[in-house]
């Protein structure tokens, strides 16, 4: 047979399939319907059909074959006995036909024969053995699903057979787990079925004796099958189908289901005997089988538990009994069967079935009971179970004892910390956590110490949460985070990201308060596993994560899943933090207040949560978008000053009000201590900011905050005038600690009276020897603005003493050289002094430079200065104003009228003061003019054009050209291609006014001469320079410029070769000149330009307000230094030329220039000559440089040098100790030891002559 079936299946001819094959399957249907057919025929026919049952389904015969083949199964079937040992071949044929009928395909052909075979395979039910019945329920379920059969008095029959089933099974218990003989027979004829099969609910095994080929004897097993009504097997099987004969034919059954809840309810009860189950003999198998029947039973009733709701709650104690005899006795090794168990008890406990679990739930609460002891179970069933007992414990919440609750919170505690656990379980138990909090409050009237000790302890928990995200998980994230590439093309997100997938056995809504986590959009296929798993999708294998040293790792790092941990554990800790004052003490306490005060442990436990919180809330600093892919965020920290997302600001506004609600000793004690690190997590994570801006406006805890941050500030305020980064975050929180006094003007006045003279006086002090002192400034610009609105008058009476002194220091400052935007702000301090104009008459004289120079400077101060103005107007008798205003009279009223010619609102309120002047308004027109004029008549450098129209070319004049480059270069908001342009105009000025007409060989027979080396340089009393000033200006400003291009990053690589030749071609010339074969000869009108030149130029440059200008001065000192000394053989003959005089009395003349940025200038260069020169060389110019450096010192004493006097003090010293250092006894250079010695008493002589100076910084220097 197998043979003819090889060669019809191996053709591709599909006609030799539908004829010769199909009578060949159908003699072998005819097989099975031969009576007289032997056994083993019947079996191999069998075994054939059922091997290529597909392939004939599939042919074009199949009708036929389908209406002659079931005429003779359902035959078989019904006329066949049936067979108790599964190796008979009979039952191996009717097992196989069985099958056959199973997987008879989907179509109309079969319609037909539905009723007849559900009918057949009910009837078998009653008769037929386990394995026969199994496959008739499914086809019993396979039919009605896909054909939906009309009901027919079968569907009764079937019911009463699961109601006999369910009915006899107590009767059953003892005689199903009695400890059993083997059976052991001689034959298979030997065997009682009608003694064993009553008594068999499983396969059973029957040793049958057998004598072999050399005559011992030897046994064989065969297996033994139960009755179908007496399987457990099939009895798990019965509940799915009850629910679906329910869902089809509902009307007709509604009854028979009602009848069977009270027999579901006594069957999840029974128990085998103890006797029994402590039996060594006790038969495992059997009762697995027991059990998976008594817990599908159990799932049947959890879906018509909605349904059936008022029957099945009057078996509500046997149902509870039930379920925890379930949980008790499900044994370990089978996790399937207490999964099942778990999802049912899952769906009961949604119902209010719940609440008569209140006086069970200590049994829930044990581990053993609710999981097992089974380590696969423990394992892999934990999320399920605690969010299943999650939902219970929050629902009936209300209903449980405080020793109920404390066992809860103890458990859920416990599952907070443990790592192995999902995050999302994690967060489920401190969302439950929190739900318990009232609860606990509650209580409280009974049992009031173990309620708040209960609270506590989860306060400790919530901490100690935050201390392991801290330092544990979080740096994990932020590692993770930095070794992912993000997507160049994706855009930065600010938006809440979505949340991921909530793991199996996750929160449900019942205990989430909080909005629960949404899917997360499908990442690109682009995306990496890892970077899936990161940003929301869980692709970790749990069981390959296990460690056995240290910390369990935590089982995914997905960032959106710890945000909502951190949410949720911030929420917790405001939650408790609210309940414990509302908690009732210990009887004992009848001090009301004392109620509302954490004792110093717990204050240290909220110290720990501030310190921990801040540091787990750089979860928010991930950005993660929607798409999925981290982005990464902006570097300078305090470009962030706002949270991301909405999440994030609600999260900070939640954490602060934790401690909102504290009483106001605690809030001072905490915040105290902790001021220090809050402000420096500030500096790392400029969102939180919004805490303090919490605290801030809040009136309880405002003043309080506000005094601790700015005791905190003014300790620190040094570091203001140095630091940047850190001084722009002081900067902001002064700024908050003032906005908070115009919010609460009378709690917040007292806290700033004590500190205003010291901001003021601080601010004043500091600004003058900083290195960055714009903003002490800022800070009083701040501080005048926020109290400056009129209505602090206890603030503006402290700050009455100040005002002299302060007013004098502003106004000298305004009118002192300085950087534009500091002018600026100056002028507006002068003008916005916060105190009444009353209290400024006295001192009206020094606020009419600033308000001139407020009337002629940006649109924001010629505002200010016109209100300024016009309230004086408005205010004043006009005769004590005119007064004071006689010195500026004319500047201010052209000022007035120069604002007319805007076209903004200024121009409204200038025309409005000018009328209020009467007139006065028009005196000033009697004023000479301002005019600009030509100071040379001589012709100037000028670009020669001549034209085809025009006989006589047209001059272009280079110094404006030259003038308008230069201010291209050096204004930063320059064009880039502008910057360019104009360097291409100085660069060709540059090499037009080159004179390059000898050859190498000239040059180098000239500065190769040995004079150069050898004939001694003449000092010279007078320096050679052009007699046309204009044109050596405009040739000045030009090589100015080029070292502004140098400085310029975008230009540096084109300019640094055409600024290194320049340098060196003008001091080669300057070396011809002053040493050589023709040293100091008599030069003409004609002999050029001077090429000391440089020099000015370099000394413009190093004086310059933009102090990294100086860098490429620096290179050309390097550069005329290196020349020289390659030139002249030595640096000893190089520092003898002129030149270098001239530089060094240039440089020296810079410090005493009135601008602090031009004596800053001059300490750079003065250290560059005293570090460089030859040493006889800076010991005849010790003198000088020491002079200067002490004027530098007295002379910005008082004033705002950005640095400059520590910059002179510090060189100085260096300059000293070079200088004194003692020579080698054995110099035989007389000359300079007599130099030295005579340098030396020289220094010491003005040290001690300055010591006695009226200046205490030059006393203590000298």
């Amino acid at each position: 047979m197998t043979s003819m079936y090889a060669q019809s299946t191996s053709s591709p001819q599909p006609q030799v399939v539908d004829t010769v094959q199909m009578n060949h399957f159908r003699s072998f249907v005819n097989m099975l319907g031969d009576a007289s057919a032997k056994d083993e025929i019947k079996l191999k026919a069998a075994q054939e059909l059922s091997e290529h049952f597909e392939l004939i389904t599939q042919c074009s015969a199949y009708p036929n074959f389908l209406e002659h083949s079931m005429r003779i199964f359902i035959k078989i079937l019904q006329e066949g006995e049936p067979h108790f040992i599964s190796e008979l071949n009979l039952q191996q044929v009717r097992k196989l036909v069985l099958e056959m009928i199973h997987r008879l395909p989907t179509s109309e052909l079969i319609r037909p024969y539905v009723k007849p075979i559900i009918v057949l395979a009910i009837k078998l039910l009653q008769t037929d053995n386990e394995e026969n019945v199994l496959v008739c329920l499914r086809i019993i379920i396979d039919m009605h699903k896909q054909y939906r059969p009309s009901f027919h008095p079968e569907i009764q029959d079937f019911l009463s057979y699961v109601k006999i089933i369910y009915s006899d099974l107590p009767k059953h218990l003892t005689t199903m787990f009695e400890p059993k003989q083997t059976i052991r027979v001689k034959d298979l004829k030997d065997v009682n079925f009608e003694v064993l099969l009553p008594e068999t609910f499983t396969i059973t095994p029957i040793q049958v004796e057998k004598k072999t080929a050399d005559g011992k004897i030897a046994n064989i097993t065969y297996n033994l099958i139960p009755k179908g009504i007496n399987s457990l097997k099939v009895l798990q099987e019965l509940p799915i189908i009850v629910v679906l004969m329910y869902q089809i034919y509902k009307t007709n059954v509604h009854q028979e289901v009602v009848d069977f809840v009270p027999l579901i309810m006594t069957t999840i009860t029974l128990q085998p005997l103890p006797v029994h189950k402590n039996s060594p003999a006790f038969n495992k198998e059997i009762y697995v089988d027991f059990m998976g029947a008594q817990i599908k039973t159990l799932s049947f009733s959890a879906y018509i538990i909605r349904l059936f709701q008022e029957v099945i709650l009057n078996h509500a104690p046997t149902m509870v009994k039930g379920m925890l005899n379930l949980l008790e006795s499900c044994p370990k090794e089978v996790a399937h069967l207490r999964k099942e168990l778990l999802v049912a008890t899952r769906h009961i406990l949604a119902t209010e079935l719940r609440n008569h679990f209140v006086s069970s739930i200590d049994k829930l609460f044990d581990e053993d009971v609710l999981l097992g002891k089974g380590w696969t179970t423990h394992e892999s069933l934990r999320p399920l179970a605690y969010s299943t007992l999650a939902d219970l414990v929050h629902h009936v919440r209300q209903h449980l004892s405080l020793s109920a609750l404390s066992k809860a919170v103890h458990l859920f505690a416990k599952n907070v910390h443990d790592e192995s656990l999902p995050t999302s379980i994690q967060t489920m138990s401190c969302k439950l956590l929190l739900n318990l909090v009232e609860c606990i409050r509650m209580k409280s009237d009974v049992e009031a110490a173990a309620s708040r000790e209960l609270l506590i302890m989860m306060l400790k928990v919530f901490t100690q949460k935050f201390h392991t995200i801290s330092k544990l998980q979080l740096p994990q994230i932020m590692q993770k985070w930095k070794t992912m590439k993000p997507d160049a093309g994706s855009g930065v997100g600010g938006g809440s990201p979505s949340a991921a997938p909530p793991t199996p056995g996750g929160t449900t809504t019942a205990v989430a308060p909080a909005a629960t986590p949404q899917h997360t959009p499908q990442t690109p296929a682009a995306t990496s596993d890892s970077a899936k798993d990161f940003l929301g999708l869980d692709l970790s294998d749990n069981s390959s994560k296990l460690t056995t040293i240290g910390f369990p790792q935590p089982n995914n790092l997905n960032v959106t899943e710890y945000r909502s941990l951190v949410k949720t554990l911030v929420c917790g800790v405001k939650t408790i933090t609210w309940g414990c004052p509302a908690a009732k003490t210990s009887q004992n306490e009848h001090s009301l207040p004392a109620s509302k005060l954490f004792n110093p442990s717990e204050i240290l436990i909220f110290i720990d949560l501030f310190h921990w919180a801040l540091e787990a809330l750089d979860i928010y600093t991930i950005n993660v978008p929607a798409m999925g892919m981290p982005q990464t965020l902006p570097q300078q920290k305090q470009a962030l000053q706002m949270p991301r997302s909405k999440e994030e600001k609600e999260v900070l506004e939640h954490f602060s009000g934790v401690f909102l609600t504290m009483d106001s000793q605690n809030f001072q004690e905490i915040f105290a201590s902790t001021i220090d690190f809050m402000v420096d997590r500030l500096y790392k994570n400029s969102a939180l900011q919004v805490i303090a801006n919490s605290f801030l406006a809040n009136p309880k805890t405002s003043p309080l905050f506000a005094t601790v941050l700015v005791e905190y500030l003014l300790e620190r305020m040094e570091e203001m005038g140095s630091n940047i980064e850190r001084s722009n975050l002081y900067l902001r929180l002064f700024k908050l600690v003032f906005g908070s006094v115009s919010l609460f003007a009378a709690e917040n006045e007292h806290m700033l009276k004590p500190h205003l003279h010291s901001i003021v006086n601080k601010s004043m002090e500091l600004a003058m020897t900083a290195k960055e002192p714009y903003n002490y400034f800022l800070l009083l610009r701040a501080l005048f603005r926020s109290i400056g609105g009129g209505s602090h008058d206890l603030l503006y009476q402290e700050f009455l003493p100040l005002l002299p002194n302060l007013l004098e220091g502003l106004n000298r400052l305004q009118s002192g050289f300085h950087k534009q935007f500091l002018k600026d702000l100056f002028v507006e301090l002068c003008l916005t002094v916060p105190v009444r104009l009353s209290s400024l008459l006295p001192y009206l004289p020094m606020l009419m430079d600033p308000l001139v120079s407020a009337l002629h400077g940006s649109h924001t101060l010629v505002s200010q200065g016109l209100r300024t103005l016009e309230l004086c107007v408005d205010n004043l008798q006009p005769d004590f104003l005119y007064d004071h205003i006689q010195p500026v009279r004319a500047d201010l009223m052209q000022a007035l009228w120069r604002t007319l010619r805007n076209q903004d609102s200024a121009a409204v309120v200038a025309f409005r003061v000018l009328g209020k002047f009467g007139g006065g308004n028009r005196k000033m027109m009697i004023e000479p003019q301002a005019l600009q004029y030509l100071e040379s008549d001589t012709l100037q450098p000028a670009v020669v054009a001549y034209f085809q129209e025009h006989r006589k070319p047209i001059d272009f004049p280079v110094d404006k050209v030259i003038e308008t480059a230069f201010n291209a270069l050096k204004t930063s908001t320059t064009d880039p291609f502008y910057w360019r342009q104009s360097w291409e105009v100085i660069r060709c000025y540059l090499a037009a006014s080159i004179c390059l007409d000898d050859d190498k060989h000239t040059l180098q027979k000239l500065f190769m001469h040995p004079s150069f080396t050898e004939n001694n340089v003449l000092p010279t009393s007078a320096y050679y320079t052009l007699y046309d000033k204009q044109a050596r200006q405009t040739h000045q400003r030009a090589i100015t410029g080029m070292f502004v291009a140098a400085a310029t990053k975008e230009l540096r690589g084109s300019v640094l070769p055409t600024m290194v030749a320049v340098v060196r071609h003008y001091t080669m010339v300057a070396i011809a000149q002053q040493a050589g074969p023709f040293p100091h000869k008599h030069y003409n009108v004609n002999s050029g330009l001077d090429p000391l030149v440089l020099i000015d130029a370099l000394t413009e440059i190093m004086g310059h307000e933009e102090k990294e200008l100086c860098k490429p001065g620096n290179l050309a000192m390097v550069l005329i230094l290196e020349t020289a000394t390659n030139i002249m053989g030595s640096k000893e003959r190089a520092c003898r030329l002129p030149m270098m005089q001239y530089l060094a009395e240039k440089m020296a003349a810079l410090c005493y220039e009135r601008p602090w940025y031009s004596k800053m200038g001059g300490c750079i260069a003065l250290k560059f000559l005293f570090q460089n020169m030859a040493m006889r060389w800076l010991y005849q110019h010790l003198f000088i440089f020491l002079k200067a450096f002490m004027f530098i010192i007295m002379d910005l004493t008082g004033e705002v040098s950005s640095g400059a006097i520590d910059m002179a003090k510090n060189y100085l010293e260096k300059m000293l100790k070079i200088c004194m250092t003692p020579l080698d006894r054995d110099c035989k250079n007389d000359e300079l030891v007599a130099t030295q010695k005579k340098a030396m008493y020289d220094v010491i002589h003005e040290l001690v002559r300055q010591v006695t100076s009226p200046y205490t910084l030059v006393r203590e220097t000298a």
